[in-house]
């Protein structure tokens, strides 16, 4: 991406200059999630220390463990969380208080009925507050209004706002009038807020087959029901026929999945665990020691309620249908993979070669003869365990003690799976696959060098393995072949012709193109990063980038177009194939079917300015935005600029007519033009905003950092669910169900109703 300018205040003129040439001429869905539950259908439990100064509406279960004094499991269930903080108490108002905040935990979102007009969030006392120690009467001081909603005038505080999935309200404070003689009290809290049919939200996801995030474990219910999880809290299915990404009610990073069928699935992550019922995943609970996200990596059970998680710091957890606690764990060593062959027979690896045991009472360490990281362990029965790790370490366990088998690699081995004692697979670095036959390890031949970090199967004809940058792959019993593979390269640029043909472009000259089916890597004869991609037909599509860098696709191949310049080229557009403007640092170029040529130069006080955007109605009407809020506009023969209202940067812009156009940039800016002037509109976010496209005067999006999709409804603009953290740099679609988004380390999103 073009290195935006920092940003000089100072008033100067914006100079915009034709060079000379004439004007040119007008020519011219997956399967959608069920609605949430009624807010008011889980009970939040709180306490309140007045003497200790704590709030705490999570219900931890008391662990066992040595870090008991620490580590909080819960989050209140299934629909959201509270969280405190600045809790306080002044003796002399009689005034305990906390800063609460709310995160949605569905994958709806709240506070609003129809996706874009805000409802908000309420959050009302069912009961209490009751004192629990001590004497005296505890009533809410400020609460925002009384309501009926299972009882009659019950305080409620309300957030009023519209909550994406994962997303954490502002906070508000809750006060209440607490005599000096109580020591502690409790309250009940339900959640009363609005949520839209699935139909209404265009709902973001990742694009299964190409999007570069990371997948970390993968778990078969049988050959027609595989679940594949990874960081930002990707999760995706696969039905026998096709992968599919599904909602997830987490952006944090996913390490491990198990079930004990298709309809009782936990995965595993950055302080949190998931949990989805064949209907839906939600969150099962948080994991937090010394107030932080507790990383987990492994899952494994006997059944739905004898479930084992190991993790970070030697923690280990377990779930026994009803209750999820802490056990005793002999280590402090990072715990990586568990497997077992019973409830009474689990084993647990992981750092320093470490290797516990449990026997159905307690955990004891075995000895393994190494201290390289141990990071998968599997197996068939108590009597025949893999364990594999660094250094291309293979253990065998026997039931009695553990040897080292030869790998025959010293690549790093992440996981192992076992079919049957003559048929295990072990995966690892640089697409290593092993197998080993009940004599003997050897590699087999596989589609990709990308690191493999899961594998799993229903049978040795039927195993998947998954790993960097998405990949995906599978053995019929024939040998591996691919089914899904993104790029680690960030991608910038994204232009949809048709939903079978569309083309993304960025870093080290990527090119990937869709045909409707799969998507393909297509060499672009450059290695220089490509920021925009733009066509007049499938056959007859430009991209540009760094350097000058100007490709040209001519539904063969891809071949340099000679530009006339060296500066980074940011954005390109136009109204055919003979009439097509590229924008850059300090200049706007012309196609008009034969060759490149500067059509006008931008300069403030003699100095280049950077020239991030561009897009018109027609060629007599053409818009280009770019930094110090530049926004200049071409009507066939003259650039002239216009009054933008700001001297932030503008990085993109978009529009549905020339009387509707919308320019997005730092800071959250977001301007409309209706024909005659500019003017600001309120985004919500103050995040930097790098794209903008719409279907429709009604229906548009803009997004940038942090994930961010923003719609406009015609009248506001309202935060989306987006599935990442990671930045958005591009977006474009074909109608309002046929929408893509793409991003930081090949980020690929498609947004559908």
């Amino acid at each position: 991406m073009i290195e935006r300018q920092a940003v000089n205040r100072t008033s100067l003129a914006m100079l915009v200059v034709l060079a000379g040439v004439a004007g040119c001429d007008d020519r011219g869905a997956p399967t959608e999630p069920p609605p949430p539950p009624p807010a008011a259908a889980r009970v939040i439990s709180c306490q309140a220390d007045v003497r200790a100064g704590t709030f705490d509406c999570t219900t931890p279960t008391p662990p066992s463990g040595r870090l008991s004094a620490d580590l909080v499991l819960g989050g209140q269930g299934t629909y959201v969380a509270l969280r405190s903080s600045n809790v306080s108490y002044t003796s002399g108002t009689a005034t305990f208080q906390a800063d609460v905040t709310v995160e949605n935990l569905t994958v709806l979102p709240l506070g609003t009925a129809d996706g874009g007009t805000v409802t908000g969030v309420k959050v009302f006392f069912s009961s209490g507050p009751t004192v629990t120690s001590g004497t005296g009467t505890v009533t809410v001081a400020n609460p925002d209004g009384t309501g009926t909603f299972t009882g009659t005038s019950q305080p409620y505080f309300l957030y009023n706002q519209i909550l994406a999935t994962a997303q954490v309200s502002a906070p508000r404070t809750w006060k209440w009038t607490v005599p000096t003689t109580v020591n502690r009290f409790a309250f009940q809290v339900l959640v009363n807020a609005a949520s839209p049919q699935p139909h209404t939200v265009l709902r973001w996801l990742y694009d299964p087959l190409v999007d570069g995030t990371d997948l970390s474990a993968v778990w078969s219910a049988s050959a027609g029901d595989v679940f594949a999880v990874g960081l930002g809290g990707k999760i995706l299915h696969y039905n026998g026929t096709s992968w599919t990404a599904q909602p997830s009610p987490t952006t944090a990073d996913l390490a491990g999945v198990w079930g004990s069928s298709g309809t009782d699935v936990f995965a595993v992550g950055t302080g949190v665990i998931l949990h989805y019922d064949g209907t839906s995943w939600t969150v099962f609970s948080y994991v937090t020691l010394f107030q932080s996200p507790l990383s987990l990596i492994g899952v494994w059970g006997s059944s739905g309620s004898d479930v084992f998680i190991v993790g970070d710091v030697g923690v280990i957890l377990h779930y026994d249908g009803v209750t999820l606690a802490q056990q005793a764990s002999p280590t402090v060593n990072l715990l990586a993979g568990v497997w077992g062959s019973s409830g009474s027979d689990v084993l647990a690896v992981g750092e320093g070669g470490t290797i516990l045991h449990y026997n159905g009472t307690r955990w004891s360490a075995q000895p393994s003869g190494t201290t390289n990281f141990l990071a998968g362990v599997g197996g068939r029965t108590g009597s025949d365990v893999h364990a594999v790790g660094d250094g291309g370490t293979i253990l065998h366990y026997n039931g009695t003690s553990w040897s080292v088998q030869s790998s025959g690699t010293a690549s790093a081995l992440y996981n192992v799976w076992s079919a049957a004692a003559s048929d295990v697979f072990a995966v690892g670095e640089g697409g290593a696959v092993l197998h080993y036959n009940g004599t003997s390890w050897t590699a087999q031949p596989t589609p990709t060098a990308n690191t493999l970090i899961g594998v799993w199967g229903s049978a040795g004809s039927d195993v998947f393995a998954v790993g960097e940058v998405g990949t995906i792959l599978h053995d019929n019993g024939a040998g591996w072949s691919q089914q899904a593979s993104g790029t680690a390269n960030s991608l910038y640029g994204v232009w949809l012709r048709s939903a079978s043909d569309l083309f993304a472009v960025g870093d080290g000259g990527t090119v990937l193109h869709f045909n409707g089916t799969s998507w393909t890597v297509q060499p672009s004869g450059t290695a220089s990063l490509l920021n925009g991609v733009w066509g007049s037909s499938g056959s007859d599509v430009f991209a540009v980038g760094n350097g000058g860098t100007i490709q040209h696709y001519n539904g063969s191949g891809w071949s340099a177009q000679a530009s006339g310049t060296t500066v980074d080229l940011a954005g390109i557009w136009g109204t055919s194939g003979s009439d097509v403007f590229a924008v850059g640092t300090g200049t706007i170029l012309h196609y008009n079917g034969t060759s490149w040529a500067t059509h006008a130069t931008v300069t403030r006080g003699g100095t280049p300015v950077a020239v991030y955007g561009v897009w018109g109605s027609s060629g007599s009407d053409v818009f280009v935005v770019g930094d110090f809020g530049l926004i200049a506009h071409y009507d066939g023969i003259t650039w002239t600029v216009q009054t933008s209202g700001t001297q932030s940067a503008l990085f993109a812009v978009w529009g549905s007519s020339g009387g509707d156009v919308f320019a997005v940039g730092d800071i959250g800016l977001i301007a409309h033009y209706d024909g005659t002037s500019w003017t600001m509109q309120a985004s919500g976010t103050a995040n930097a905003l790098w794209g903008v496209w719409g279907p429709s005067v009604s229906d548009v999006f803009a997004i940038g950092d942090s994930g961010s999709v923003l719609h406009y409804d015609g009248t506001s603009w309202i935060a989306q669910t987006s599935p990442t953290l990671g930045t958005l740099f591009g977006a474009s679609g074909s109608s309002g169900t046929q929408a893509l988004v793409v991003g930081d380390f090949g980020t690929v999103l498609r947004g559908s109703r």
